[in-house]
């Protein structure tokens, strides 16, 4: 079965994170660390590479830190995705000499899309808990 990776699902809690921070603040690495419980090491590789595709900014020193490189309605969970883990993979050409399962990878491509094409400022609007009096 294929899954996420932990580099994915880091990269994606960081930059839920980052989304919640004033557009113009700072945020070090230290107190994204204490908010997702991601090592300090390991959140200065995802955010390199989330800088070199354009999705974070980051300044050197002591008022320094990472912020969206765009508002968080702008950006695609599956810009993240790809930043982290490469390009999202494509079925293409003659799938097991089946012409139905071309069609059925097919649609499970459109679905995934569809799924990770969600923006990042939706994340908390589409998965609120619900509570309910009684």
């Amino acid at each position: 079965m294929a899954a996420l990776s932990s580099k994915a699902i880091y990269g994606l809690a960081a930059m839920h994170v980052l989304s919640h921070a004033p557009y113009s603040r700072m945020m070090q690495v230290r107190e994204i660390s204490a908010m997702t419980q991601i090592s300090h090491g390991y959140l200065e590789q995802l955010f390199s590479l989330l800088r070199r595709n354009n999705l974070v900014i980051s300044i050197r020193g002591a008022s320094g830190g990472y912020k969206l490189a765009r508002p968080s309605h702008e950006i695609e969970v599956i810009e993240i995705l790809e930043a982290l883990e490469g390009p999202f993979y494509k079925i293409e050409g003659n799938v097991g000499s089946s012409l139905i399962l071309e069609y059925f990878w097919g649609d499970v491509e459109e679905k995934m899309r569809s799924l990770f094409g969600m923006k990042l400022s939706e994340l908390d609007q589409a998965y609120q808990p619900h509570y309910y009096e009684i």
